[in-house]
């Protein structure tokens, strides 16, 4: 199994998990905390497929930090675009109901969000402030910032300790949700805890690493035919479901709010990545195709741009007393989505041409 391939076919995974974000925000509320956890899951797994040869990042907080600003920094712009663009709302606001205390909670909306904090904060009025999506940007820095270390301890475990580790860490989770659901915490403070905390999600990226050490240090290629590998990539997808069916219907313990934000999902999303990571099945051969693959490179793009797409959609809707079937609500939001997502990285494309012929 080739590198390129491995990429392809988890790449498909990528965009169909951010068909299912747009899908949430559109009405089908209970299909992100899956999407969510799927891309946990990817960046777990690829991080060390990427990084297992490299030469180790120096020790220490500030060469963590170096690193993960490393990693968002092709996002990082565009955060920044969307965060303005939200931003206006706000403002908008302030114009018509002047206040002191309206314009402090302004700036430290805006401070949070620009300095991705919005997710170590425990209260709902910076969650998903301004730019909401962006709350998982603030994860994943935290996420790229333990890395480093996370990987060097990682590297020196063998096969059967990676798989201790991983189990470990999911029971762990699973015992801390269970604490949550035992006590009665109220559905706001789970949320948080389960779906938004970092500290929560390290737990999901480090399953992930592990699962992804397991994959680069594999010494055989599996000898299972492709039927079989079909087969079970089939009943991962229906695993998948099931846990979907469980979410949205919020039945039986699993579908309590302490389960049904994250560790409902962390199994199949894990056993997913790893059996189209193989890619020897039908699924796995059916995302790889040039489509998802598409899809997939203007995700990270789309991802912060839909929700403030939709929220002037809805401004302009409501503007003009526009009323609009949800389906066919739901593909134009799509399909503006991918063209601004487009727009904006051939923009990105040509500002960087421009940077590598003026250092040339």
């Amino acid at each position: 199994m080739t590198d390129k391939k491995l990429i392809s076919s988890l790449q498909g995974l990528r965009a169909v998990a951010f068909l299912c974000i747009v899908l949430s925000h559109c009405g089908v509320s209970w299909l992100s905390p899956w999407a969510i956890t799927v891309f946990v899951a990817l960046s777990g797994f690829l991080m060390p497929c990427n990084y297992y040869d490299r030469p180790p990042t120096a020790p220490g907080v500030r060469s963590a930090m170096a690193f993960s600003l490393q990693k968002i920094r092709k996002l990082y712009p565009l955060h920044l675009i969307m965060m303005a663009t939200a931003l206006l709302f706000v403002l908008k606001g302030l114009l018509v109901q002047p206040s002191v205390r309206g314009a402090l909670s302004c700036a430290a909306q805006l401070a949070v969000s620009i300095f991705l904090l919005q997710t170590w904060i425990p209260s709902s009025r910076f969650w998903f402030c301004l730019n909401g999506v962006a709350w998982y940007l603030s994860v994943q820095a935290f996420l790229y910032a333990i890395f480093p270390p996370l990987l060097t301890v990682l590297k020196k475990a063998d096969a059967c300790r990676l798989r201790c580790i991983a189990a470990a860490v999911f029971c762990a989770q699973c015992l801390a949700s269970f604490v949550f659901w035992k006590a009665g915490f109220n559905e706001t403070t789970v949320f948080y805890l389960t779906y938004l905390c970092p500290l929560f999600r390290a737990g999901d990226f480090t399953i992930s690493c592990c699962m992804g050490c397991l994959y680069h240090s594999r010494k055989q290629v599996s000898t299972l035919p492709r039927g079989v590998f079909s087969l079970l990539e089939l009943a991962a997808v229906l695993l998948a479901g099931g846990c979907l069916f469980i979410a949205a219907g919020q039945v039986g313990v699993l579908g309590a709010a302490s389960f049904r934000y994250n560790v409902l999902f962390i199994p199949s999303a894990v056993l997913l990545v790893w059996l189209l990571a193989v890619g020897k099945g039908f699924i796995s051969r059916l995302l790889s195709a040039k489509p998802f693959l598409w899809l997939a490179g203007l995700s990270p793009y789309g991802f912060l741009i839909h929700q403030v797409l939709i929220r002037y959609m809805e401004w302009f809707a409501d503007k003009f007393n526009l009323t609009v079937h949800p389906v066919v609500w739901t593909l134009t939001v799509l399909l503006l989505t991918l063209c601004l997502s487009s727009f904006y990285k051939a923009l990105e494309c040509r500002v960087r041409q421009r940077h590598a012929k003026a250092a040339t």
